[in-house]
């Protein structure tokens, strides 16, 4: 087993502009709605979350915007002066169109603004949306276990602009409180090679698995693709029956995401653990894209650093496909608590 650690993490959504603010509006549930550039059916704005960069924004140049700044705060928490990966978990190509052609000018941006010394061969943008943590995540660990020390792994996403917002009515979702709440964000975490008492908290476990009433459609989902990346991850950390302190996850912003996660749950006997605290970022930023997943694991690290729960946590993730995963942070060796 190889143990990775989060060294640090950094976040801007539209409930803080850093991780701090952040992470305590999503452990309250506070959330910020406002009006979005689209009328709904009966006329009204909808309404969605956003965050403070200005409405004229937009575009890449927002996703550079959003991905600095959550970019900035993690490398200024990291070790000074040291070479890094950079990972981008980023929209879908038909979401924003010209990413595929600007990948290397939005990585040379990020790392130019971060003042981030990149290492050539692990530098990479997965433009899959929801589905870019899992690929993201894997090619982190794969350059790590190649030797180098330190990799950042970010996710930036924007559900608010006009264009975006016209092609989510288009695939038939509603928007809004009463449907799918639109909302943007980036979220970064540092992952190292070694964990130590300076580390936010540990990697221990990761595990994916397909959901096969995706793509089998006669199948109910009874969270089967859930539950077996939660028992890969399991076995990862070596850990056997834990009495799991959190649970943060991606699944809310419809109900059939919700069902499947109860499942899941069931099939792990999670439910039943009532001291097990139950997070989902959804519920206060929106429903993020490519930033949900790194969102989530900076979630649970942040608030294992800071002792408001006792580890290990267990986080989940979905993509807008059949793909899912799981990840069991878990507290770093300290001599001493922060």
């Amino acid at each position: 087993m190889s143990l990775y650690a989060i060294r640090s993490v950094g976040a801007i959504t539209p409930v803080g502009e850093d991780a701090a603010a952040t992470v305590g509006s999503i452990y309250t549930e506070a959330q910020e709605l406002s009006d979005l550039p689209l009328a709904d059916e009966s006329g009204l704005p909808v309404k969605g979350a956003k965050t403070p960069i200005p409405d004229n924004v937009s575009g890449i140049e927002r996703l550079a915007v959003l991905g600095s700044c959550a970019l900035g705060e993690a490398i200024d928490g990291a070790p000074a002066n040291v070479q890094m990966g950079l990972v981008v978990c980023a929209p879908l190509p038909e979401d924003e169109p010209g990413l595929l052609g600007q990948s290397d000018a939005l990585l040379a941006r990020l790392a130019r603004e971060a003042r981030l010394t990149v290492a050539p061969q692990a530098r990479r943008v997965f433009p899959a949306g929801r589905s870019a943590v899992f690929e993201a995540l894997h090619f982190a660990r794969s350059v790590l276990h190649s030797g180098l020390s330190f990799v950042c792994v970010l996710g930036i996403d924007c559900l608010v602009s006009k264009a975006r917002l016209g092609r989510l009515l288009d695939q038939g979702y509603v928007l809004g409180p009463q449907g799918l709440i639109p909302g943007e964000a980036a979220a970064a975490i540092v992952l190292g090679r070694q964990s130590g008492p300076d580390s936010l908290a540990v990697l221990a476990g990761m595990g994916t698995a397909d959901e096969p009433s995706t793509s089998q459609r006669d199948q109910p989902n009874r969270g089967r693709g859930l539950a077996s990346a939660i028992d890969k991850a399991l076995a990862e950390a070596r850990l056997a029956n834990p009495v799991f302190s959190a649970l943060v996850h991606d699944m809310a912003g419809s109900r059939e995401g919700l069902e499947e996660l109860n499942w899941a749950k069931t099939c792990q006997a999670l439910s039943a653990r009532s001291e097990t605290e139950i997070l989902c970022p959804y519920n206060s930023v929106g429903e993020t894209g490519a930033a949900s997943g790194i969102l989530s694991l900076a979630t649970l690290a942040f608030l294992i650093d800071k002792n408001a729960i006792a580890g290990p946590g267990l986080c989940l993730l979905a993509s807008e496909g059949g793909k899912r995963g799981a990840a069991i942070l878990t507290p770093p060796p300290r001599t001493a608590k922060k």
